[in-house]
């Protein structure tokens, strides 16, 4: 994961390698915190990863309404849920 401050918010990139033998959908819920009070959530769905392929996804985080923009932002992951297939 990485978290990287931009004007609007907090640009968060995910990635999870699937090590299972079949496909997979993780959903990973994460926190972006400054440990002064401004904390974002968010809820990413990596659907159908191939095995042994890493699924990825971004998003900007958060807002201008929230107040400064972490410069160094924390990352915290709240829920991870993988879901295999079953066939």
């Amino acid at each position: 994961m990485r978290a990287t401050p931009e004007k609007s918010g907090v640009r968060t990139e995910i990635q999870v390698a699937n090590t299972n033998e079949r496909k997979a959908t993780y959903s990973v819920q994460i926190s972006i915190a400054d440990g002064k009070g401004w904390t974002a959530h968010n809820r990413f769905w990596l659907q159908d990863v191939p095995p042994g392929k890493t699924g990825r996804d971004d998003a900007v985080i958060g807002s201008a309404d929230m107040g400064p923009v972490p410069q160094v932002p924390k990352i915290y992951v709240d829920e991870f849920s993988p879901l295999v297939d079953r066939k």
